[in-house]
């Protein structure tokens, strides 16, 4: 443990680290949702009755500023040390739950919905904010064990403010196409 923690003293988060954090937790965002898009399963009666539930919320949820809202809640929580990015995983796994679910009442492949989704701009506009989130959630958590936190306290408001530009634009771009 001493080993760990001296090495860890000498870790520096430049750029190329700060940005290789990010990639991993994207990656593992991704997998999350993945994961919970194939291990999700329901015959396509009970899924198209848990899809009626679902739209049953529709009107309240569609609304941008709900959206925004929700997404900011649930990335905001995603900044806490140590609980933020596994919170975060559980959400993504959740979502991929709900994209297969709504696949299968729909009567399409779960696997094939959920990899058309890279196409949008929200996918990549909400992922990103919840990478960034829990990659400076980890960040910030090593840099505590460092002795270095209060320095890292304002870069973590810089990548909120960012995230919460991100999911801004994502909620309206969201809603322009589900109004289509």
């Amino acid at each position: 443990m001493v080993r760990i923690l001296e090495k860890l003293q000498l870790l520096e988060f430049n750029i190329q680290t700060r940005l290789l954090f990010l990639v991993i937790v994207l990656v593992a965002a991704i997998l999350a949702t993945a994961l919970g898009v194939l291990l999700f399963s329901a015959d396509a009666t009970e899924a198209q009755q848990l899809r009626e539930e679902i739209l049953a919320d529709f009107e309240r949820a569609n609304d941008p500023r709900f959206i925004f809202g929700n997404n900011l809640f649930l990335t905001l929580i995603m900044f806490v040390p140590i609980v933020g990015p596994i919170w975060g995983l559980l959400v993504l796994f959740n979502t991929g739950s709900i994209i297969a679910l709504i696949s299968i009442a729909e009567g399409f492949p779960p696997l094939l919905t959920y990899l058309l989704l890279f196409l949008m701009p929200v996918f990549w506009l909400e992922f990103a904010a919840y990478a960034l989130a829990m990659a400076q959630s980890m960040i910030l958590f090593l840099k505590m064990l460092q002795r270095r936190g209060k320095q890292e306290v304002s870069r973590t408001c810089v990548v909120i403010t960012l995230c919460t530009l991100i999911l801004f634009v994502a909620a309206v771009v969201e809603w322009l196409i589900l109004n289509q």
